[in-house]
């Protein structure tokens, strides 16, 4: 995706919103009660979807739904499958719309439930991150109207977490986010952030997010997937390895993760590495994912051909 448009539009959204010094929330603000069983559950249903095992996870998080129409988080998780599938694979305007689709549900239903709690932390995550991909991928696919909308919105919830005085990995992820895009908009506006007193920088939003992976929370492993994108983005392979690694060690059933860690190993030049790993993602033929095993099975027979790797 191409960055500087994301950084651009970020600009105009500092523009719209003011500085992020304006709103203040609690340090420890009250969450809404949640059944137990609903939390078990859904955690069931996550590992699933970490695990890319999607079919299971549809099914649970369409129980969940029906049991509990109010909670936004099964939208949530639903709309992040193409948008995985959309970022970290290929951009194919299918998976586009089809995010996009989905997760206008859980953007109504989060803010309805922020409307009833305003402290709710979990729920201002959810709605910055919601808003942010939708700007992502409406940019990407040159739908300026919902790009800027979704990230003039987002940008509001992001200050809000940015106002938080707090250690919460989710709230670090926000930080880091924020940090890092102002550290990456383009020299030529750099002076719109400087008039509106907004400071941050590349390395202090990689800190921010390192916290957020090194935590106990389960939200760590967000901030590993974005740390995976952003130091492929910034070209240091290596450190985008490290962490794709960590998260097939810890989901080895995920061929989105496989098929990263083979494709920054083939980057790197360790050809061998990557054909094991991408030999796995065609073995797992995940009938999700069906591309990825296509795309797995063209670079092992490029790499065959180009007498890279031995049989």
């Amino acid at each position: 995706m191409k960055f500087t448009l994301i950084t651009l539009i970020f600009v105009i959204q500092l523009a719209c919103s003011g500085t992020v010094t304006g709103e203040s929330m609690q340090s420890e603000p009250d969450q809404p009660k949640t059944d137990p069983s609903f939390n078990d559950r859904l955690e069931e249903a996550v590992e699933e979807f970490y695990q890319t095992r999607w079919g299971n996870a549809q099914s649970m998080f369409d129980k969940l739904k029906e049991d509990y129409p109010d909670d936004p988080r099964p939208y949530f998780f639903e709309s992040m499958m193409p948008f995985w599938e959309y970022f970290f694979v290929h951009q194919k305007k299918q998976l586009a719309d089809d995010f996009l689709d989905r997760s206008e549900k859980a953007v109504e239903l989060s803010e309805q439930r922020l409307d009833e709690n305003p402290g709710d932390t979990t729920t201002v995550f959810l709605l910055s991150g919601l808003y942010g991909y939708r700007s992502l991928v409406a940019a990407s696919e040159k739908n300026y109207r919902v790009a800027m909308q979704s990230g003039v919105t987002g940008f509001g919830y992001t200050r809000k977490l940015l106002s938080i005085d707090s250690d919460r990995p989710d709230a670090r992820i926000g930080r880091g986010m924020f940090y890092y895009m102002v550290g990456s908009v383009p020299k030529e506006v750099r002076w719109v952030t400087n008039v509106l007193g907004v400071r941050g920088d590349v390395e202090q939003g990689f800190r921010e997010l390192e916290k957020a992976a090194e935590s106990e929370s389960t939200v760590r492993y967000d901030a590993m997937m974005m740390l995976m994108y952003l130091h492929e983005k910034e070209e240091n392979i290596a450190e985008a390895l490290k962490y794709a690694s960590q998260l097939t060690d810890r989901f080895n059933e995920n061929v989105i993760f496989l098929y990263k860690e083979a494709e920054l190993n083939d980057k790197l030049g360790n050809k061998d590495k990557a054909a094991r790993a991408y030999k796995k993602v065609i073995d797992k033929n995940n009938k999700h994912l069906k591309d990825i095993t296509e795309i797995s099975k063209k670079r092992v027979d490029e790499l065959y051909a180009l007498g890279l790797i031995e049989e």
